[in-house]
Formats: C-alpha cells, sequence, structure tokens
C-alpha cells in the first residue's frame, strides 16, 4: 500500500497534483494550517476528478486543522498519523507547507525511518528547476515533472472549456492550417487581410447562426477598392475551404461568399492556431518526442466565459500561456495587458510564463513621435507585468521564442 501526506498551507495543489496523479497512493493524508484549512474542499475536488480519470482509489483524510507554528505539534501528529498504517510505503510531501510545518513533518519523517525502520520518503518538490529534493528516504526520478493543460488547471480548482471555434484543427479543416502558415511566415500577408477584413466590415460581415435558424450565417458580399495582391490571397483562401463563390466581375470588385465560422477564423484565430500548431509540432531532442506536454487553444474558464485563453502550453508542470492580437493597432493597449495578467494569475501568478503575441508589426524608424511614444509605452507596461511581447516580424521564428521562453524564460516563473 502507497500512502501520501501532504502539507498546504495556502500553496498551490500543484505539487500534490503531480504525485497524486503519478504515485496514484491509496491513502492521501492533507494536514492543513488552520488558515488555509478552508481551502481543503478544493484538494478533495481535484482528488475525486483525478480519480475517475486515472481509474484509481484512494482514500482522502483531513486531519483537523494545525497551528502552523506549532513544530513539536505538527511533528507528533505526522508521527501518529503513519504508526496507524505502518505497513504503507509514505511518501511525505512538504513543499505546500510553511516552513516550520515543513520542519515538523521533515523530523517525524527523519525519526520515523530511523527510530521505527517505516519505508519513508520526504520530499520537496522544486517545480521550477523540475527537482525533486530528497530529504529522507528514496530518491524520485525527474519524469514526475509532466502534466496536461486540464490537471494543471484542476491544480488551481479551475476547469477549462473548449470555445466556439472548437474542432477547426482537425483533419475536416487541416487546410485551414496551411491558410494560417500562410499568413504566420509571410510578414506582408496579414496586412493585405487585413484590408480585407476591414472592406467585409464595412459592408455586412457574417452573424452567428441562431439555432431556431437554419443556414450558416454566410454573406455574400461585393467589395471594391480591393487590388490583384488581395484576389491572389482570397484564392488561396477560397482553395483551402474559408470562402466561396469568388469572383471578380471587374477590376475594381471582387465578390465572394463567407460563413461565420471562417469569418472568425480570419479575423483573428488564425493566429492562435498558428502559435498553437507550431508549439505542438516542436519536439525534444527525438522526432517522436513532443517537446511541449501538451498544447491547447481556445480554451474558456468555465463559469467565466469572458477569461479566453488564446494558447495554452505545459513544459515541465509549468504552464506558459499566450495571447494572440492581429487588426489595429489599438490591439496593443493597457486594457488588454492587464486583462491578460489577471487572467493568467488564475493559474499560479509569477509562476506562469506571459506571451503577447501579435501580427502586428513595430512602428517604423519614420514613424511619428506620438507612434513611438504610444508603442514604446506598452512595451514598458508589458515588463511591468513580466509578459513577453512577441511582434509580427518574428512572427516566421515563433518556434524559437516558445522554446526559449519555455527552456530559459526572460522573467524567472517563481
Amino acid at each position: 500500500m502507497k500512502a501520501l501526506l501532504t502539507l498546504f498551507g495556502g500553496r498551490s495543489f500543484l505539487p500534490a497534483t503531480l504525485l497524486v496523479t503519478q504515485e496514484k497512493p491509496d491513502i492521501v493524508v492533507a494536514i492543513s494550517s488552520i488558515q488555509s484549512y478552508g481551502d481543503l474542499p478544493k484538494l478533495r475536488y481535484a482528488i475525486d476528478k483525478f480519480q475517475k480519470e486515472l481509474e484509481f482509489k484512494t482514500a482522502l483524510i483531513t486531519p483537523d486543522a494545525i497551528d502552523a507554528f506549532a513544530v513539536f505539534e505538527i511533528q507528533k501528529l505526522c508521527e501518529s498519523i503513519v504508526k496507524d498504517n505502518p505497513s504503507a510505503e509514505w511518501i511525505f510531501d512538504i513543499t505546500g507547507g510553511t516552513a516550520l510545518m515543513s520542519i515538523g513533518a521533515y523530523e517525524a519523517a527523519r525519526v520515523l525511518r530511523g527510530t521505527f525502520n517505516i519505508p519513508i520518503s520526504c520530499w520537496y518538490l522544486n517545480t521550477a528547476q523540475t527537482r525533486v529534493i530528497k530529504l529522507v528516504g528514496k530518491d524520485r526520478a525527474e519524469d514526475l515533472f509532466h502534466i496536461n493543460v486540464d490537471r494543471y488547471a484542476t491544480a488551481y480548482n479551475r476547469e477549462l472549456i473548449a470555445g466556439e471555434l472548437e474542432g477547426i484543427e482537425n483533419s475536416d479543416h487541416k487546410e485551414w492550417l496551411q491558410f494560417a502558415q500562410i499568413l504566420g511566415t509571410n510578414l506582408h500577408q496579414p496586412l493585405v487581410l487585413k484590408q480585407v477584413l476591414k472592406k467585409i466590415r464595412d459592408n455586412e460581415k457574417p452573424s452567428k447562426p441562431k439555432e431556431d435558424k437554419p443556414g450558416d450565417g454566410s454573406s455574400y458580399l461585393t467589395l471594391s477598392g480591393l487590388s490583384d495582391e488581395h484576389y491572389s490571397l482570397l484564392q488561396t483562401a477560397q482553395g483551402v475551404g474559408l470562402i466561396s463563390e469568388l469572383s471578380r466581375p471587374s477590376s475594381q470588385t471582387i465578390c465572394f461568399r463567407i460563413s461565420y465560422i471562417p469569418y472568425k477564423f480570419l479575423n483573428g484565430a488564425w493566429l492562435e492556431v498558428y502559435v498553437w500548431d507550431v508549439a505542438r509540432k516542436l519536439r525534444d531532442g527525438t522526432p517522436k518526442k513532443p517537446f511541449f506536454d501538451d498544447c491547447r487553444w481556445n480554451q474558456l474558464v468555465q463559469g467565466n466565459i469572458d477569461n479566453e485563453l488564446d494558447v495554452v502550453m505545459t513544459y515541465k508542470a509549468q504552464l506558459i500561456v499566450a495571447e494572440c492580437k492581429t487588426g489595429e493597432v489599438e490591439a496593443l493597449s493597457r486594457t488588454t495587458l492587464y486583462k491578460w495578467d489577471s487572467v493568467s494569475s488564475y493559474y499560479g501568478g509569477r509562476f506562469v510564463g506571459k506571451l503577447f503575441i501579435t501580427s502586428i508589426l513595430p512602428p517604423p524608424d519614420g514613424a511619428n513621435r506620438e507612434q513611438l511614444k504610444s508603442y514604446q509605452g506598452f512595451l514598458q507596461r508589458a515588463a511591468s507585468k513580466e509578459i513577453v511581447v512577441v511582434t509580427g516580424e518574428q512572427l516566421p521564428d515563433i518556434a524559437a521564442t516558445l522554446y526559449k521562453e519555455a527552456t530559459n524564460p526572460t522573467y524567472p516563473r517563481i
């Protein structure tokens, strides 16, 4: 029988989540400080969810809350819990406790192993550097530090659900990925698309289909003032199924039909898909081993669907999130940064790697003073929030940026 004793003093459940999902203990004993005892139902929720998903059984035991400064009481409590199940192989996880709670648990583990010869290990999980620090007992390999996006969210008592663009990355729309790659690897093409989208918005953009009405919400558009370059891009879009009925009645007029979901894709989702596609294709040393443990896009926070995560990646039990913006320079706003920083704070605060990725190009050298001042102010505000800004000229090499921010982040995740 395997048993896990974990301390909880107000910190993240992530270390306990890693141990529960990897070790699948028969017993979990959660010792909490008085101040944090009210949060233990969140741990129960997470463990119940993991049991169903991974098909194992564990009994969660939550002793009465204890004074986080009472070192000897904590030590005695840990010793008595283990002596109630002396035949179990025990793991003490002291990562989430306060410093004094950890000392008490460590002393208990040392005495129990040394004096009573009980098989017990005491570990501190350094998730920032993917190290299991052994204080008592056996070592633990670092393969512990792997987790998917859903389990990471559960560790922070959150649940993610797919947004309305769910499924467009599947085989039925895989050619849309090719179009996203064209936009992401060619600095000029997003600008051409932006000009087409402005014409669409000035006319009649597609509407979201209503459940009580048949149809795809499509619109047949006649746009004027577009060039050969715009028509060429629209030909490519038709070739991958994003638009239909493309024609050019005159040198100044272009007609085509477009429905709601393809419009949403062209109006910004293409950048999310491009980043997600690059992330999932990154490899770690061998062609078959993905670099990221998990990659998702178009995720909503259940219970607050206004909070959207454009691209979410896990790397060695660390979360990296990317906000993706296309369109006008106005996307580079103070409000966007503050909202993004607020959303990411749900999942670990400074322990989360934050990227702001845009197809917008920085102001050219000849830009006026106000443009340059506004852009520099945006960069300064992003830096103050420890958000890495990736602009349009960096998109073709976004893979290098993702790799760098995972392995050697600009802002340390602490």
